[in-house]
C-alpha cells in the first residue's frame, strides 16, 4: 500500500477535508449524550418544559450539523477514493500493455483481469473507508472515555477496564479471518482462471468428451473456495455475540454500580442514560475498527498483488527519442544480422534457442516466403521486428536504422501485421478498418478490402461498412474474419507487411487473387510471409527455410527445390510434380 501512495498525493487535500470533517460529525455525535443526560437530570426531573424544548431543539441543530458534516465527508472521501483508483487503474493498464508476450502469460489474462478490476477496488474501498472511519473510530473511543471521565469517574473505570477487553475479543476474531481472506482471495483467482479456460476452450472440451474431467476440475476448485467461504462465515456467525456479550456485561456492570448511587441520590439517571449511550458508542467504534483492519488486509493483499506488477520491468524498452527521418530509399531495407532468440534470455544454457543465428536481408519491393515445420520459429522471426518480442542478441535493421534505436511508436508506425489469431474489436467493419489509420477515408476502405478480396460479403450486409462486428468476429466465418484483419493492415499502409499465417482459411483461388492484388500496391516496400502452404510462399520473390530455429535455406522457391533436401521434402509432401515446378 504505501509503494502506490504516490496516486493518493494529487488528492490529500480532498483526503484531508474529508477526515476534518469526520471529525466535527464525531464531536457532534460525543456531545448529544451529555446534552440528554442534562435535559433528564434538569429539565425533565424538575419538569421546566422550556429547558427541555430549548435542548431538544439544541440537540437536533447539533444533530443536523452533524449529518451534514458526515455528507461532505463523504464527498471528499467518494472524491479522493475513485480518484486514486481511476489513476491507479490506468497507471496499472497503461503499465501490462508495455509487458512483452511472454512477460503477460507469465501472470496470465485472468489474473491480470483480476488484479485490474478486483484488486484496485479494494484499495479504492480501502481510501474510501480510511477516509470515513479511521479518523471517526479513534475519536469515539477516545472522546466516549473522555467524556465519561468527565460526567463520573468511578463508572468510567468500568468502560477503560472492559473497553481493552473488547478489543482483545475482536483481535482474536480478526486475526483468524484475515489469513482466511487472502485465501479466499487466491482461490477466486484460481476459480476465474479455470472458468474462463472452460469457456475459451468449451469446443475443444466437448469435442474430447472431457466435459466431466473439466466439470470436476471446476468443483474441485469451487469446494476449496466454498471450504474457505465457510470458515469465514462460522468466524463471522461467532462475532456479533460475543462483541455483544462484552457490550451487555458492560451495560449489566454499569447498572449494578450506578443503582445503589442513584437510590442514596449522588449519582444522575440522566448520566447513566448517557454512560449507556457512550457503551454503545465504544462498540460501534471498535467495530468499525475490526471492519478497517480486515478491509486493511484485504486491500494489503491486493496492493502485493498491483505490486508485483507494477514492479515488473517491461522486458521491451521503448528509445526515448525518436529518429527523424529514416532512408527508406534504403537498399536493402530490412536485415537480420545474427539474431538469435531465447524463451530465457537470462538462462545459462542457451543451447536450445528458439531462434539462432539468423541472417538475411529482404531488398526493396520485395516478397519474402517464410516456411518451416511446427515450431521452427518463424511467428517469433516476424514478431522480432515490431518488438512485440526482445531479440536476445544480434542486430534487425530497418531501412538502415537499428529497430532497437527508434521509438517503439515510430517502429511500428511502419509495421502492419496480421497475426496468425486475428482479433476483431466490437463495433463496426469500419471501425476495424480503421484501427490502424483513423484518416482513412471509405474509398480507403473500399480499396483495401477490394485487395483482401473481401468486397463481396461486405456489400452483403445489409449496413455495408457500418456492419456491426461483435467481440472476437465471432458473427463472422473464419474466412472473413482473416480478410477483414487482412484490409485493416492495408489501410494502415506501412511500408513493411507481415502475414502470419494470414490466408490460411482462404481458398487457393480466393489468395491466388489476393496475391495479384496485392502487387499493385505501390506504397508497400516489403512482405514477408509466413505460411504452412508450400502453395502460398513458392510465389514469393525468395523463400526463407526454417529447421528448428535455424536457417536452412534462402533462395528463389527453383532453386531451393533444385539444391535444398529438406526443402524438397515439404514440396514433395503437399505438391505434386507437376505443381511444383509453376
Amino acid at each position: 500500500m504505501w509503494k502506490l501512495r504516490r496516486f493518493l498525493i494529487p488528492y490529500r487535500r480532498q483526503a484531508t477535508l474529508g477526515a476534518l470533517f469526520k471529525f466535527i460529525e464525531v464531536v457532534c455525535e460525543l456531545l448529544l449524550p451529555s446534552l440528554m443526560a442534562i435535559i433528564v437530570d434538569q429539565g425533565v426531573k424538575t419538569r421546566n418544559t422550556h429547558f427541555v424544548v430549548q435542548h431538544g431543539l439544541l440537540m437536533i441543530g447539533m444533530a443536523i450539523f452533524g449529518l451534514l458534516s458526515a455528507s461532505v465527508c463523504q464527498y471528499f472521501a467518494a472524491r479522493s477514493a475513485q480518484g486514486y483508483g481511476t489513476d491507479l487503474r490506468r497507471s496499472l493498464f497503461a503499465h501490462i500493455t508495455k509487458l512483452s508476450y511472454q512477460q503477460q502469460d507469465e501472470f496470465g489474462a485472468a489474473t491480470l483481469t483480476t488484479r485490474l478490476t478486483n484488486d484496485v477496488n479494494q484499495m479504492q474501498l480501502w481510501v474510501a473507508m480510511s477516509i470515513r472511519q479511521v479518523s471517526r473510530a479513534p475519536f469515539m473511543i477516545i472522546g466516549s472515555l473522555l467524556m465519561a471521565f468527565i460526567m463520573d469517574r468511578h463508572l468510567a473505570l468500568i468502560l477503560l477496564i472492559a473497553t481493552p477487553i473488547l478489543g482483545l475479543v475482536v483481535y482474536w476474531l480478526t486475526t483468524r479471518m484475515s489469513p482466511l481472506y487472502r485465501r479466499y482471495q487466491s482461490q477466486l483467482d484460481h476459480l476465474s482462471a479455470v472458468v474462463k479456460e472452460n469457456l475459451s476452450g468449451v469446443r475443444v472440451i466437448r469435442a474430447f468428451a472431457k466435459t466431466d474431467t473439466e466439470t470436476a476440475k471446476f468443483n474441485d476448485a469451487n469446494t476449496q473456495q466454498t471450504e474457505t467461504g465457510l470458515k469465514i462465515g462460522r468466524l463471522s456467525a461467532i462475532y456479533n455475540p460475543m462483541t455483544a456479550t462484552v457490550v451487555n456485561l458492560m451495560t449489566i456492570a454499569i447498572l449494578w454500580a450506578s443503582g445503589s448511587r442513584i437510590n442514596l441520590g449522588t449519582l444522575d439517571q440522566g448520566t447513566v442514560l448517557a454512560f449507556i449511550n457512550y457503551v454503545n458508542m465504544i462498540l460501534s467504534a471498535v467495530l468499525m475498527l475490526s471492519n478497517l483492519v480486515i478491509l486493511l488486509t484485504k486491500a494489503m493483499a491486493s496492493a502485493a498483488r498491483v505490486n508485483e506488477i507494477m514492479a515488473t520491468e517491461p522486458a521491451i524498452i521503448s528509445a526515448t527519442t525518436t529518429t527523424q527521418q529514416l532512408e527508406e530509399k534504403q537498399d536493402p531495407i530490412l536485415q537480420y544480422q545474427h539474431v538469435s532468440f531465447y524463451a530465457d534470455s537470462d538462462q545459462a544454457d542457451q543451447s536450445d534457442a528458439i531462434l539462432k543465428d539468423i541472417n538475411f536481408v529482404v531488398n526493396d519491393q520485395e516478397t519474402i516466403g517464410i516456411i518451416g515445420g511446427t515450431g521452427s520459429g518463424k511467428s517469433t522471426l516476424i514478431n522480432l521486428l515490431p518488438r512485440l518480442k526482445q531479440f536476445s542478441t544480434g542486430e534487425i535493421k530497418l531501412f538502415g536504422q537499428s529497430i532497437s534505436a527508434l521509438s517503439l511508436p515510430q517502429l511500428r508506425s511502419l509495421i502492419s501485421i496480421v497475426p496468425q489469431h486475428v482479433d476483431l474489436f466490437s463495433g463496426t467493419i469500419a471501425s476495424n478498418l480503421r484501427f490502424g489509420n483513423p484518416e482513412a477515408t471509405d474509398q480507403d476502405l473500399t480499396d483495401a478490402l477490394a485487395t483482401a478480396q473481401a468486397t463481396a460479403f461486405v456489400d452483403q450486409q445489409a449496413l455495408g461498412l457500418n456492419a456491426p462486428v461483435e467481440r472476437d468476429g465471432r458473427n463472422f466465418s473464419g474466412g472473413q474474419r482473416q480478410r477483414i484483419a487482412i484490409a485493416r493492415a492495408l489501410v494502415k499502409q506501412a511500408p513493411i507487411l507481415l502475414l502470419d499465417d494470414a490466408t490460411s482459411a482462404l481458398d487457393y483461388l480466393t489468395e491466388a487473387h489476393f496475391r495479384e492484388a496485392l502487387k499493385q500496391q505501390s506504397w508497400l516496400r516489403g512482405t514477408l510471409i509466413i505460411s504452412q502452404r508450400v502453395g502460398t510462399v513458392m510465389h514469393a520473390d525468395r523463400v526463407l527455410v526454417l529447421k528448428n530455429g535455424r536457417v536452412v535455406g534462402f533462395d528463389t522457391h527453383e532453386a531451393l527445390l533444385k539444391d535444398n533436401y529438406y526443402y524438397q521434402e515439404l514440396v514433395a509432401s503437399q505438391l505434386d510434380q507437376d505443381e511444383a515446378g509453376e
